[in-house]
């Protein structure tokens, strides 16, 4: 059994322009001591997959259809206590993307640490501050006894960082969810903390579910890879299939907007267009207004996952047997 199984999941924010369907229909599971990576530009509906699991969805969104199983637990089922009392913090760790908002800027890093070992265990307020300055040295921040005394303000953005990993830590969480948590940080920094994930993983054999529009992150940390358009997975594959045979045309549009080493910027191939609202979503396939190889069937079938190799699916009609299309076809439409 997987340590996470999410199926169906549908959340839906209800405003004045109409009803936005964030996530619709997500699928995918995550096995222990792995690294499941979602991407996806903005407005993907990666963000809203990993909060929905937690229920940190607030009104005026919800979570209308789906099950989030985790180690055979239904969190969909459970009560506001029961998930922040025994599920957030103890068995599964958020680390946000901007760790300015995330830490209260009035408490010390050290305190705000401590509070989620005392919450969530036994250990007194003396156990709980000695349990701090060990995790502030497990994520390598240096002279962590002094640190653990001071504020958010006077760390770097690269040690915040860290100082929000460390809370994620604190429990000893079986998952731990990573929402773009290096978005803000130079790519030295960037390189720093992925390799520290790397580590604890190892350390911890910690699962990780990492959110990320950035592909080059994706290869450095991620055993598989969901991709995500418009609230929709439309490719799982492992990150190594992935990369060497993408077979979604909105995976292989996303691969060569990534400018390589040997290229230039102006080597670049943007995907056309923007991504459409999700209040009022394309019919059939919701890639069908900006993909390169879309055919009139699509905006009448909305395409269902199908096996296209080993662990390998993706959401495209030209990959269904039953519409009589073939590879050959696809690559003479100018498919990569």
């Amino acid at each position: 059994m997987s340590l996470l199984e999410v199926e169906n999941l549908r959340t839906y924010f209800y405003t004045q322009e109409g009803i936005v369907q964030a996530v619709d229909g997500v699928s995918f599971d995550v096995e222990r001591g792995e690294t499941l990576g979602l991407v996806g530009e903005s407005g993907a509906g990666k963000s809203v997959t990993v909060k929905s699991l937690l229920g940190l969805i607030n009104p005026p969104g919800k979570v209308v259809d789906g099950t989030v199983r985790f180690d055979g637990r239904d969190l969909t089922a459970c009560s506001e206590r029961e998930l922040r009392r025994e599920v957030r913090g103890s068995e599964i760790s958020f680390v946000f993307q901007d760790p300015m908002s995330a830490l209260n800027p009035v408490f010390t890093v050290g305190n705000q640490i401590a509070e989620i070992v005392e919450y969530h265990t036994d250990r007194t307020e003396a156990e709980a501050r000695d349990r701090a300055v060990e995790l502030l040295d497990d994520v390598g921040i240096p002279d962590p006894e002094q640190r653990v005394d001071q504020y958010p303000h006077e760390f770097s953005g690269g040690m915040r960082q860290r100082a929000l990993i460390a809370m994620a830590l604190s429990c000893n969480p079986k998952l731990i969810i990573a929402d773009e948590p290096t978005t803000a940080l130079d790519v030295t920094i960037q390189a720093q903390i992925l390799n520290l994930f790397d580590e604890i993983q190892e350390e911890y054999d910690t699962s990780v579910v990492y959110v990320t529009h950035d592909l080059g992150v994706v290869r450095e940390v991620c055993d598989r890879v969901a991709v995500m358009y418009l609230g929709k997975v439309v490719e799982h594959a492992p990150y190594d299939e992935l990369y060497r045979n993408p077979r979604h045309p909105y995976t292989q549009s996303l691969l060569r907007s990534v400018v390589r080493p040997d290229e230039r910027a102006d080597d670049l191939d943007p995907i056309a267009g923007t991504m459409p609202s999700a209040i009022d979503p394309p019919s059939g396939c919701r890639f069908r207004t900006r993909c390169p190889v879309a055919i009139d069937d699509c905006a009448r079938v909305e395409p269902p996952r199908v096996d296209v190799g080993p662990n390998h699916d993706a959401a495209c009609i030209l990959h269904e047997d039953e519409y009589g299309y073939d590879e050959p076809a696809l690559h003479e439409r100018g498919r990569p």
